[in-house]
């Protein structure tokens, strides 16, 4: 059995490479052979697997390390490399890239910088969005954790000295939650009445990982408030006020708030409901020996509530806070339709004080940069737990934190977390700080593959703190630069941003308000609505017209890419002619594979690989490639409908652009 190096069949390494009858001086191991399949469970495995290097600070559209890890060594391996030499090597902890610079010009998170700094190789990476270069500086020059923890307890000390009043803490428990939810008055009658989409608080339904309580569910009555703790999780209504009242059924529904007086249906951009009135009706507690409890507010909790108004505008001026409108331009019209028209609105008075409180003690009293710049990071990070657009897993007792999906999405029911809190809570000071303190852990467990058993099997891996050089800067990918100040690369192995794109700059905005950086470094790779295939095309074409001037060597460039829009897939081609760049091969890969009801038979969850080189020193050479035989070696592995759509596209664009290195 022989391979077509055009077809790029899935062989057994031992199978094809007797028969392979391609030069080797010219090719890189990864236009001749790469491990797809076993790659794309292995990325599977790791998917639970939490390396403490990307933990420091959320970014929202990470490729999978163990990608990465492959493919920079891949690209930079000659062809002919046995396929044991090749896992032998992903599992070593050796630099096998060292005296190698690898370039990304899309860097976002950061995960190629990282996993080419631990394969020994230098570095150079950028990104038009200051956040990204924040995170990712992180990332690669992590500062020391005992010493971040040091000072990380003297910021909490300061906070707890200054605002503990703000969370009141009895003998015997310590506020964690504040549930809430919205009055609104109804455009038509005008009586205000409460925004709930079901009178669930909190639920135990038993499951794996959930907290642990001493009633099976707790909820409120709509209309005196009290709450009703219930030893069945399956009850439909309870009965109070004189009414019977069917836990279920609320107010929000199908999408619209349905006035209880007129019956009236309203949307939040009509109700503003982000900016309205909101009624706190229970206060989750954590106590010292017993189990997590709510309870309904007091008059101290009333007052508290004024009181940080107060203080908040007695503060503002005196302290760090979000800056600057949400524009009226943004590609997603939240949070602007829920009448939030600042960033300053997307937080409550009290969180409000209390971040501004950690960004100024941090400026002023810690003197060591890299430590500034990481107990920064850790207060940026819990701003995602920490603001008004915070909901709750009922059935886990988690909080649930903004952008848990892409986007800002409005809880009908909000809760507000102690960020104070000494021992629990998801996105506390104290849990955000141990995040980037742990950064500069050696030690990190992921998954190799075993040959003999042919599957992916547990791996610690001890990686040594790189003393090698690294760039990360702000700059625009496809803007030229002089060729006198262009530093020379040997790898570029980049996640470009997506055609069907997601702004990641809008929600970047959400931390980088508090920074003072809304603009970016240049106009984000995006299609333009009037000529979306040209535009898209020519700025990406010059972002790789970058990378050819600054290659030397002769590795090809790789990058990942998916999409089911076949426009998408021609923008590329035409980036492609448009950098003189020929395709030596595509490899698809299950990179962003969902789980249970996560799972959606519309999305991507499959890459392509595109690998590429300069036309010069390639000969054309035919594909035959196919989904089918795509579709088959990855078996069983299953590919949705999107994603057929997404390899026919991918192999229509390469069809005329192939060729092999000579």
């Amino acid at each position: 059995m022989t391979l077509d190096v055009a077809a790029g069949t899935q062989l057994r390494f031992s199978e094809y490479l007797t028969d392979l009858n391609v030069p080797e001086s010219g090719a890189s191991l990864i236009e001749t052979w790469f491990p797809a399949r076993e790659l794309s469970q292995l990325i599977a495995k790791d998917r639970r697997v939490r390396d403490p290097a990307y933990s420091a600070h959320r970014w929202w559209a990470r490729r999978p390390p163990a990608l990465l890890r492959a493919l920079l060594l891949a690209t930079a391996l000659p062809s002919g490399i046995t396929e044991q030499e090749f896992w032998t090597r992903y599992a070593s902890e050796d630099h096998h890239l060292a005296g190698l610079t690898v370039y990304d010009p899309f860097m976002g998170g950061g995960s190629t910088l990282v996993e080419a700094q631990r394969l020994g190789a230098s570095v150079m990476g950028s990104d038009v969005d200051p956040m990204s270069v924040r995170i990712v500086q992180s990332e690669l020059t992590p500062v020391n954790g005992r010493q971040l923890r040091a000072y990380g307890d003297q910021l909490l000390q300061h906070l707890r000295k200054e605002l503990s009043w703000l969370y009141p803490t009895a003998p015997e428990a310590q506020p964690l939650h504040y549930f809430s939810i919205a009055e609104v008055s109804c455009p038509s009658c005008n009586e205000t009445s409460p925004v709930y989409r079901n009178l669930v608080l909190v639920r135990d339904p038993k499951k794996i990982g959930s907290v642990v309580r001493d009633h099976a569910l707790t909820v409120f009555c709509p209309v005196c408030w009290t709450l009703h703790h219930l030893d069945s999780p399956d009850r439909k209504v309870i009965d109070c006020c004189g009414r019977r009242s069917k836990i279920a059924t609320g107010t929000y529904r199908a999408g619209a708030f349905h006035c209880p007086s007129c019956d009236r249906t309203s949307t939040h951009r009509e109700l503003k409901t982000g900016v309205a009135r909101r009624r706190i009706v229970a206060v989750e507690e954590t106590q010292i020996n017993g189990r997590r409890r709510l309870r309904i507010p007091n008059e101290t909790d009333a007052a508290n509530e004024l009181e940080a108004a107060r203080q908040w505008e007695i503060q503002r001026e005196c302290l760090p806070r979000p800056e600057g409108e949400i524009r009226a331009t943004r590609s997603d019209e939240r949070p602007r339709s829920y009448g939030i028209t600042s960033y300053e609105e997307l937080f409550t008075p009290r969180q409000l004080l209390v971040l501004g409180h950690a960004f100024q003690w941090i400026r002023e009293n810690v003197r060591e940069g890299k430590f500034q710049r990481a107990l920064e990071l850790a207060i940026s990070n819990s701003l995602a737990t920490n603001n008004k657009l915070c909901g709750y897993a009922t059935d886990y007792g988690r909080l649930s934190a903004l952008f848990s999906v892409r986007g800002y999405s409005l809880p009908v029911l909000a809760v507000e977390l102690n960020p104070l809190h000494e021992t629990a809570g998801r996105g506390t000071v104290a849990a955000c700080v141990e995040r980037v303190a742990k950064s500069d852990t050696r030690q990190v467990r992921r998954h190799i593959w075993d040959l003999q058993a042919s599957k992916p099997v547990p791996n610690t891996f001890a990686f040594e703190r790189m003393e090698g050089s690294s760039w990360v800067g702000l700059k625009n990918a496809a803007s030229a630069s002089d060729n006198g100040s262009i530093s020379k690369i040997d790898v570029a192995v980049f996640d470009p941003p997506y055609f069907d794109f997601i702004a990641y700059d809008e929600l970047s905005e959400f931390h980088r308000a508090w920074f003072g950086e809304l603009e970016l470094a240049g106009e984000p790779l995006l299609p333009k609505a009037d000529d979306p295939v040209q535009s898209f095309g020519a700025k990406l074409g010059i972002s790789l017209s970058e990378m050819v001037k600054r290659a030397r060597g002769n590795t090809p460039f790789a990058f990942t890419y998916h999409s089911s829009n076949p426009d998408a897939w021609k923008a590329v081609g035409l980036a492609l002619d448009n950098a003189q760049l020929a395709v030596t091969q595509l490899w698809p890969i299950r990179s962003d594979g969902h789980m249970g009801h996560h799972s959606n038979p519309g999305n991507c969850e499959w890459d392509v690989v595109v690998v590429c080189r300069p036309k010069v020193g390639t000969i054309r050479q035919k594909s035959s490639h196919s989904v089918d035989s795509w579709v088959s070696e990855m078996k069983p592995l299953n590919v949705n409908e999107a994603d057929a759509r997404n390899f026919n596209f991918a192999i229509q664009m390469a069809q005329t652009r192939f060729a092999r290195a000579l």
